[in-house]
């Protein structure tokens, strides 16, 4: 706290001069930075390294160098900007604390009331030629105190600014090496964030098992308070430290300590209610705090990062009485995972140990007990008998209670397409597409007593969360979008995305009828956001090593097929390629003309093939409507890259065709010759056709040449496609 004598005798000419001396060196910054004056600067210089098109080394080192370089430049211009903010803001602060202290003093001396050089308050002794003049009223004990109780509050002031000031300068002194990126634009939002973050580590070191419900109703609401703050956000993320943190959550969402704090005095069914909406909330809101503090380079944060790594496989959890609730750091970081956009490197750092720690800790077990049965191939997660273990770690869908990790990372990964790209195209230090698409054994994360489960989690045979989650990222790493983001657009596709699309094909046509239900949407997006290369390849007349779009035929006709098991799927994947077929008809230079009409006749083949196979499959599943459901393009909208609003129109005419021959033909099919699926395509290879004749106006053709060629090219791509080795 500042003295009074202190605040009395502060002089502010050097605080001022240090003001003036930061903005002149914002100025110069800034020119270095952005340019200025026909100076050379950072912005130029990464504007060219991003136009040069350079080969070699130079692409992938010099070209980042220069522009990670000029990001730094910028950084430099954030952190003096908010030096300057914080030197600017304590002089105002501190003269108007000085002000307002004198102004005290002396309205104090007007009622008699003497303040000395240390700020002890007494009454004034009057001089004996001033008593002997006139009457002096002595002041009264209440006036006496409102001056002391005046300059305290004052005082307080004052040393809530040094606090402010001087806390503030070292977030930004902390690093011996590199600025960070974000800073403080005002001292009074800079004074908000650290009293809050400062109320948030205090509360975060509760013990959380007894931690009210008044008390965690405020932890979220300050958290709450800052979003998209990334200043706060690596505040609280190292203030907690990276132990604390997930002890914390782990602790927290522990609902049976929680009932049992104070030797059992367990609360009301609306405290636990409400117990268990805080959670979710809880779970939400420090899961974003903690990705928005993830994009930060700082020494502590990067160190926070590796720590959080490094608990992945410790016990976080703990009970009552000396028990250990076991809950592995995987777990409760993955949950917090499932919200904001973590940074890229750290999910992949994370990704790959989880993984890792997966593969070398999954095996067979036998449960306790002399009836205790022998389980195969079991993760981590699952191997302790359901009384021993957590029954809920995540508070949202009773599907996914939360105890396996990979959902949550899984759910990490969609939120950060780039990252999930990395990850689902790396073979080192292992194929992560392979474990996670082919491998990886699936287990029943469901609350128990919950949708019907009953008293084993076995019985559950509905969704799982983790088939849903890995069909987010898988989505996500292919299409470059993030699928809950409903704004996000499709970006240029680039090699590691093909690599993802080859993965997916290769891993999920290798498990054929196993392959998840859950995921067949997720496909269906993918195969249309990759419609280019997905109708190359299906019109393709036999595979030739010497072309590189092609995929692999047998994998896609079985990947399509299972796709086509869903009827939205289906729905999805037709859509799709409706709009790919006539964006190839209009837009694609061939050499001649007519190779986009039997390309696009070869693709409706194929596509007949694949769901007249998965058609013959579940001939006996009732799961297909007979009335046709599948109502819109909307579905996939955000993933298939547009042909514009005018040729819109066309794409929307063929869908509408194809629309309505499937309202038609989904009790028949079923029961039809394979070679006679066809007279269910006929209108929508007719629009086809007149979509071809509109693109190429000199053509020379009658409307029923091309509906006949289209028509033929059709049955030659579905007698193709029978022949592959993915059909059966």
């Amino acid at each position: 706290m500042v003295t009074f004598q202190e605040l009395n005798d502060l002089r502010l000419g050097k605080l001022q001069s240090a003001v003036a001396d930061w903005q002149a060196m914002i100025d110069k910054l800034v020119k270095v930075a952005d340019g200025g004056d026909g100076e050379i600067s950072a912005a130029d210089l990464a504007a060219k390294a991003k136009a040069a098109d350079w080969k070699g080394q130079n692409a992938t080192v010099t070209k980042d160098f220069v522009t990670v370089t000029a990001r730094e430049f910028d950084d430099v211009v954030t952190v003096a900007r908010s030096i300057h903010t914080i030197l600017s803001g304590a002089h105002s602060k501190l003269t108007k604390h000085k002000s307002d202290l004198s102004d005290a003093v002396s309205r104090a001396a007007k009622k008699n009331i003497y303040v000395n050089d240390k700020g002890v308050v007494n009454a004034a002794v009057p001089s004996p030629q001033a008593a002997g003049s006139a009457k002096i009223e002595p002041p009264t004990q209440a006036e006496i105190d409102a001056v002391v109780k005046e300059i305290s509050t004052i005082l307080t002031a004052a040393g809530e600014t040094d606090s402010t000031a001087a806390t503030a300068l070292r977030f930004h002194a902390k690093d011996k090496h590199g600025f960070e990126s974000s800073g403080f634009n005002s001292f009074d939002s800079a004074q908000q964030r650290i009293e809050d973050s400062n109320e948030l580590i205090r509360l975060g070191k509760l013990d959380p098992s007894k931690i009210t419900n008044e008390q965690l109703e405020r932890f979220n609401a300050l958290l709450k308070a800052h979003p998209n703050d990334p200043v706060f956000a690596e505040r609280v993320a190292l203030g907690l430290g990276p132990e604390r943190t997930l002890k914390f959550f782990a602790g927290a969402v522990d609902l049976d300590s929680w009932e049992n704090r104070d030797d059992g005095t367990a609360g009301t069914r609306e405290d636990r209610e409400r117990r268990m909406q805080l959670l979710g909330t809880l779970e939400k809101q420090l899961g974003t705090t903690l990705a928005n503090a993830s994009h930060s380079n700082s020494e502590g944060m990067e160190s926070w990062k590796d720590r959080v790594v490094a608990l992945g496989g410790e016990n976080v959890g703990s009970g009552q009485g000396g028990s250990q609730t076991r809950v592995r750091g995987f777990q409760a970081m993955s949950n917090l995972m499932r919200h904001g956009k973590y940074e890229g490197e750290f999910l992949n750092d994370y990704g790959n140990a989880l993984v890792k720690y997966e593969k070398e800790n999954t095996g067979d077990v036998k449960d306790p007990g002399p009836g205790g049965k022998r389980r195969e191939d079991v993760l981590p997660w699952d191997k302790l008998p359901s009384y021993a273990k957590i029954d809920q770690l995540h508070y949202g869908e009773n599907n996914d209670a939360g105890t396996d990790p990979m959902t949550g990372f899984m759910k990490a990964l969609a939120h950060n397409p780039d990252a999930a790209t990395d990850f689902f195209s790396a073979t080192d230090p292992q194929d992560n597409a392979q474990y996670l698409l082919k491998d990886r054994q699936p287990m029943n994360d469901v609350v128990p007593d919950s949708m019907g489960v009953g008293g084993s989690v076995d019985d559950y045979k509905g969704p799982k969360a983790i088939y849903e989650a890995t069909g987010d990222a898988l989505v996500a790493a292919a299409t470059g979008v993030d699928p809950d983001d409903s704004s996000a657009r499709p970006p240029e596709h680039t090699g590691q995305h093909r690599q993802v699309l080859d993965n997916s094909l290769k891993y999920l046509a290798a498990r054929g009828n196993d392959f998840p239900a859950e995921m067949r949407d997720d496909m269906a997006i993918v195969l249309s956001n990759h419609g280019d290369v997905v109708h190359h390849s299906a019109s393709a007349l036999a595979d030739d090593p010497e072309d590189a779009r092609l995929l692999d035929r047998d994998q896609l006709l079985e990947v399509s097929k299972q796709v086509s098991r869903d009827q939205n799927a289906y729905g999805m994947l037709n859509e799709g390629l409706n709009q790919e077929m006539y964006k190839d008809i209009r837009e694609n230079k061939a050499e001649d003309p007519k190779e986009t009409l039997l390309r696009a006749g070869g693709t409706v083949g194929f596509l007949e093939q694949a769901r007249y196979q998965a058609l013959v499959t579940d001939k006996h599943d009732p799961s297909w409507d007979a009335k046709w459901l599948y109502h819109g393009f909307g579905s996939i909208v955000n993933f298939v890259p547009g042909v514009g609003d005018l040729a819109q129109r066309g794409v929307d005419a063929v869908t509408y065709e194809w629309q309505q021959e499937e309202q038609k033909r989904v009790d028949a099919i079923q029961v039809q010759d394979n070679q006679e699926t066809f007279k269910g395509r006929e209108r929508q290879l007719q629009a086809l056709a007149d979509a071809w004749g509109r693109a190429n106006p000199g053509h020379s053709n009658s409307r029923y040449t091309l509906t006949r060629e289209i028509g033929s090219a059709a049955y030659d791509g579905n007698d193709r496609a029978s022949g592959l080795e993915g059909a059966g």
